[in-house]
């Protein structure tokens, strides 16, 4: 696996050059700011698998630097570890929006640090696998726990890298998230009948009308398959997600989706009320999601006794 460590400290790139050979990495190349960095990937001459980059740095910032690798075709997906002593919620959330898999933090931890190269060395040869099929977006996943890719949503990321998201807030001690799931009714019906561009629209809009309700309050999501999403909210008041999942569905309902052919592609969700996520080593992000998860199928369980309204839609002439 090729590196590139980008940091201002040339102590500090000395110290990660000595770590990641220690574990086990020992193709590491290095720059001394964002802009090296940046003309280093832009020449083209190798790519690079892995990138380590120091958010704090005079001029051009590791979280600047980690967005204008993302527009980079050779680096749209290549997994971007991002070293820091900062663990502010806000530095957190706009590396992960700008393009970040993973963190690791300063002083550095050789177990720590093995651990996230371990992970990036995983996604790369997924990379690579991925690479000999068709993109995720033009193909129709083969059962609906597979991963799709949702584009043009803010804060949407990948469920792994999600994973890493709750991990980092937990490893900064910052309390005050909570996790919901929104499940979408009927998934298997929508599933069954659906092209792959429609399952993909219907995500979409689902994933947009989410957007749209709790955007005000700060939010990370991903799309966990089985037609479900996970919502890490900013919002520190626990509160019932009844008007939540009321408003997602207005957002919905309001949009009148349909297939391709015209019939209506009516979409219903249910919410779980939110969870705290545990802040304690041995409760992991899984246990976490799955609660989360849980509580929604409950919830669609429970809608299925309950009468709705149908969306009335207006008459095209």
């Amino acid at each position: 696996m090729k590196i590139l460590a980008v940091d201002d400290d040339l102590f500090i790139l000395e110290l990660l050059q000595m770590m990641v050979s220690r574990a086990g990495f020992t193709d590491i190349s290095t720059a001394t700011s964002g802009e090296i960095a940046l003309e280093m990937m832009n020449k083209g001459d190798e790519v690079f698998d892995c990138l380590l980059l120091d958010i704090s740095m005079p001029g051009m910032t590791g979280i600047e630097l980690c967005g204008l690798a993302r527009a980079i075709p050779a680096y749209s997906k290549t997994p971007i570890i991002m070293l820091t002593a900062m663990t502010d919620r806000d530095n957190i959330d706009r590396a992960f929006i700008a393009g970040a898999t993973d963190y690791a933090t300063k002083p550095f931890d050789i177990v720590e640090l093995d651990a996230r190269l371990g992970a990036a060395e995983a996604m790369v040869g997924r990379k690579r696998t991925d690479q000999t099929q068709s993109d995720l977006t033009h193909k129709k996943p083969s059962g609906l726990s597979e991963e799709v890719q949702i584009e043009g949503i803010d804060a949407l990321i990948g469920y792994d890298v999600f994973r890493n998201y709750l991990a980092q807030l937990s490893r900064a001690g910052l309390a005050g998230s909570q996790v919901i799931a929104v499940k979408i009714n009927d998934i298997e019906t929508i599933y069954a009948k659906a092209s792959a561009d429609e399952f993909l629209y219907a995500l979409t809009e689902v994933a947009d009308a989410i957007s749209d309700s709790i955007k005000t309050n700060g939010y990370m999501m991903a799309y966990a398959g089985n037609g479900t999403f996970l919502v890490v909210s900013n919002k520190a008041l626990m509160e019932p997600s009844v008007e939540m999942e009321a408003e997602i569905q207005s957002f919905l309902d309001e949009r009148n989706t349909e297939y391709d052919n015209s019939d209506p592609l009516d979409i219903e969700v249910a919410i779980g009320n939110p969870i705290r996520p545990s802040f304690n080593k041995s409760q992991h992000s899984r246990k976490t999601f799955a609660r989360a998860i849980a509580r929604a199928e409950n919830r669609a369980l429970t809608k299925q006794s309950e009468p709705r309204l149908p969306n009335i839609r207006l008459v095209k002439k």
